[in-house]
């Protein structure tokens, strides 16, 4: 009798043919942004310029910052679907709000991880234990970028379909996702 492959094995090999996909669709507008203000939740886009590299102008989302390297998913890998339910996974941690506290001349979206200037519940390494054993797709986007090899940095106003109104940035869509997660009745 044969044996069969178990349907992990084939996802984690479908998951492992690395594709960029461009997702200029969902960016909304991109900012020069100076290294050392760049903080755990932000969508950046750069210039990688190590050798041997497949993807030369990763959009990463920014999970942890140590002033040397950059830790985050790269979106590039992913599929706007697995995005997108990434960001919904994400806000039932923490919500996606529009910020300007780097003082740039317009806001952005970011991802409340706890950073310096402003505290939260999650970090980047809770977010990194919470979302990435969900799929193998994510793990395989996760990426290290050393900073000394990274030109031409700009933060990304990515579109999460977050709402704008005064004092509930982001509130809405959070709602949304956990409200999903709460009536979902046990089988």
């Amino acid at each position: 009798m044969a044996r069969r492959k178990p349907k992990v094995d084939v996802q984690i090999a479908e998951a492992k043919k690395q594709h960029k996909i461009s997702h200029t669709g969902k960016i909304i507008s991109e900012q020069t942004l100076q290294e050392k203000n760049i903080l755990p939740g932000l969508v950046v886009r750069f210039a990688y310029n190590a050798p041997k590299v497949y993807d030369r102008r990763p959009l990463v989302m920014v999970f942890q910052y140590d002033g040397n390297l950059i830790h985050g998913i790269n979106f590039n890998y992913l599929h706007e679907s697995r995005v997108q339910r990434f960001g919904k996974l994400a806000q039932s941690l923490v919500p996606i709000e529009f910020e300007n506290i780097l003082k740039l001349r317009e806001e952005y979206t970011r991802l409340q991880l706890s950073t310096g200037r402003r505290a939260s519940s999650v970090d980047g390494k809770l977010l990194y234990n919470t979302i990435m054993p969900r799929d193998v797709y994510y793990r395989n986007a996760y990426r290290t970028y050393k900073l000394s090899t990274v030109s031409s940095l700009k933060l990304v106003n990515y579109n999460w379909g977050v709402q704008r109104a005064k004092g509930q940035s982001g509130k809405r869509t959070t709602e949304q996702a956990i409200g999903r997660m709460v009536t979902k009745k046990p089988k």
